[in-house]
């Protein structure tokens, strides 16, 4: 009698983790992203981003951004970088960095677009994100948004180089 009251408990027991494992909406987004089925991935992210998932609003404008699974639009990709780069997301911080640098925001009053993009640049950069610290560096080269000064450029390059970014490492081994 005691067998038999046990061998369901044990099966419960095994079958707990089957039964009990949630769904992870935003790794789910993801995955849809990574096979390409974007409209999933904008059902999954976006009631995910609304909530305020800094990961998800990075996601999300990115899908604007390249116009995947919605229509193209540099106004809602802005949107939800900031949203997710004012939580201090350096991925998107440095997404944010580059729509001003490349000017796809449309600035009003005397705001120089360089300037608002190294100030994000360097929100990532300082967080270690490579492409940022290269980018940085760049302004920093030719004083774009920020003061010329080689020395600081040469930091934020060799910052992002000693992480493997090819373009840094090309340029220290160009200037020597």
């Amino acid at each position: 009698m005691r067998r038999r009251r046990l061998m369901p408990l044990m099966l419960g027991s095994l079958l707990w983790p089957v039964f009990s494992a949630q769904a992870d909406p935003l790794q789910d987004g993801i995955a849809a992203v990574q096979r390409k089925d974007y409209p999933e991935a904008v059902r999954l992210l976006e009631p995910l981003a609304r909530a305020g998932n800094a990961s998800a609003q990075l996601r999300l404008g990115l899908l604007y951004y390249h116009g995947h699974g919605v229509r193209e639009s540099d106004a809602q990709a802005l949107q939800w970088f900031e949203r997710a780069a004012r939580q201090g997301l350096a991925d998107a911080q440095f997404h944010l960095g580059n729509m001003y640098a490349y000017g796809l925001v449309a600035l009003t009053g005397e705001s120089d677009p360089a300037r608002v993009a190294a100030q994000w640049y360097f929100e990532a950069a300082r967080q270690g994100h490579a492409d940022a610290q290269y980018s940085l560096g760049i302004l920093f080269l030719t004083g774009s948004g920020v003061l010329r000064d080689e020395a600081e450029a040469r930091r934020w390059i060799e910052r992002a180089a000693a992480q493997g970014h090819a373009d840094a490492a090309a340029y220290l081994k160009g200037k020597g």
